[in-house]
């Protein structure tokens, strides 16, 4: 209990504010690309691509939903997606705690902070998965063209009919990535000098 109450180092604390910095500007300049899918076919040799942002989709729509008309599946808008209307205020709303969690300079809010972050990450990677099964598994009995069921790839490449897709995180996944790798680095800073300071203290009492 006492640990939660207690301080944050200099070194920690600023790792905290980078967090801060990272995080607080996402509601008003979501400019990053949070996940990047790309497909080629033979009919598409330069490739059609997919980028969701913390706030929309761009891209190839206009063919992709095309293709996705022809196989039966739903067409992709960014209306449809909820998640678009709190992501950026959610994830402004970690950088602010961060932000707390440095100025009041107190560890429960730092922890705590990174496990919601950690719990609405899981969360939000799970959704996504979700949305790759429902467009792949909700197609329409009347398309032009039958396909078995089947789910796009959530990280990595699948080959689906005579697509191949590749579907990886964007820049701002791998900074909110980094984001996260903060808290156990701040953790692990932390039991080290606490180590350092046990050793020092025992042996000035030898």
């Amino acid at each position: 209990m006492h640990y939660l109450f207690d301080r944050f180092r200099p070194t920690e604390r600023k790792l905290i504010g980078v967090a801060a910095l990272v995080l607080l500007p996402v509601l008003f300049i979501p400019v990053l690309p949070i996940w990047q899918m790309k497909m080629w076919a033979p009919q598409y040799r330069e490739g059609l691509t997919l980028t969701i942002y913390a706030n929309d989709i761009k891209g190839d729509l206009q063919n992709i939903n095309l293709l996705n008309h022809y196989v039966g599946m739903k067409a992709i808008a960014a209306s449809d997606f909820h998640e678009f209307k709190y992501l950026p205020l959610a994830l402004t709303l970690f950088g602010l705690m961060a932000l707390v969690g440095a100025l009041v300079n107190r560890r429960w809010i730092g922890i705590l902070g990174w496990e919601v972050f950690t719990g609405f990450a899981i969360y939000m990677f799970s959704d996504y998965a979700r949305w790759l099964w429902e467009y792949g598994h909700n197609l329409d009995p009347r398309a032009a063209i039958r396909l078995p069921l089947f789910t796009p790839p959530l990280i990595g490449f699948k080959q689906m009919a005579n697509f191949k897709v590749l579907s990886l995180p964007g820049a701002g996944s791998i900074l909110l990535a980094v984001v996260w790798l903060l808290g156990p680095v701040i953790l692990f800073l932390e039991w080290r000098a606490d180590r350092r300071s046990a050793r020092t203290a025992v042996k000035g009492r030898v």
